[in-house]
């Protein structure tokens, strides 16, 4: 399976609308797509698809106007200092740059720095808060906004990463949940592809507090697995994506 290195970056950005997609032709037209440019090196250009794939083709085999629009948008110098500011990313990342292992400090300093999330808490006083429920994401999943929390090793290395909606009462556990599940597991399969396990969504009888029960199971490449499901805290229910080190 082609890893995909950025995965909940390419969620929310999806969710967001953020890809500006375009079409492209052959020099005749007879041919086009729709993809977005990614980058531009020498004569020859990167776009996305909208299935994620990345294909790279000589700018002389595209038709004259998609030549001229990279020629007034993408020029090689404009390509090369972007390129400078772009941010790498490690390619075991599970959420924008962070990563299992890395420490409080760390992931820290990269959700302050991620255009994905947001927090009210100024960095100054995270040592008083701690991480949980402080960074929430800039996008609503199927209309509702999802925070991030946290678990560490006893070392202090991060061994999971949850996004978790916002709380919703019973009556919306069918409705509000289900299409934020729902959204989230369309999304997953497209970047991870078919889950090693799946099943309907749990029902909220099966559900006791302090509680996450798992409907949808996918095995990350670099180790560990992404659970998808629903949860109930303090009388609430949320939906749940949960990626951890551990191997379900």
């Amino acid at each position: 399976m082609q890893r995909f290195v950025i995965s909940l970056f390419l969620i929310l950005s999806t969710l967001a609308g953020a890809a500006e997609f375009r079409t492209w032709s052959n020099p005749d037209k007879t041919k086009s797509f729709e993809a977005e440019f990614v980058s531009r090196k020498d004569d020859r250009v990167t776009v996305r698809l909208k299935n994620f794939k990345t294909i790279t083709l000589e700018i002389s085999k595209l038709h004259i106007d998609d030549q001229l629009w990279i020629k007034q948008n993408k020029s090689v110098a404009t390509a090369a200092a972007a390129s400078k500011n772009i941010k790498q990313v490690d390619e075991d990342a599970v959420f924008d740059t962070v990563v299992f292992g890395d420490n409080r400090d760390t992931v820290t300093k990269k959700l302050f720095a991620s255009k994905l999330v947001t927090s009210n808490v100024a960095l100054a006083h995270i040592g008083r808060t701690g991480l949980n429920n402080i960074f929430t994401t800039r996008e609503k999943v199927a209309g509702l906004a999802c925070s991030l929390t946290f678990d560490w090793s006893e070392s202090g290395e991060l061994i999971e990463l949850t996004l978790q909606s916002e709380d919703r009462s019973a009556q919306a556990y069918s409705s509000d949940l289900k299409k934020c599940l729902e959204e989230f597991e369309e999304l997953l399969t497209t970047i991870y592809g078919k889950p090693k396990q799946s099943s309907a969504m749990s029902k909220i009888s099966e559900l006791t507090d302090e509680q996450m029960l798992a409907s949808h199971v996918w095995r990350l490449d670099q180790g560990g697995s992404i659970l998808l499901g629903t949860s109930k805290m303090n009388g609430s229910y949320q939906t749940v994506v949960r990626f951890t080190k551990e191997a379900f």
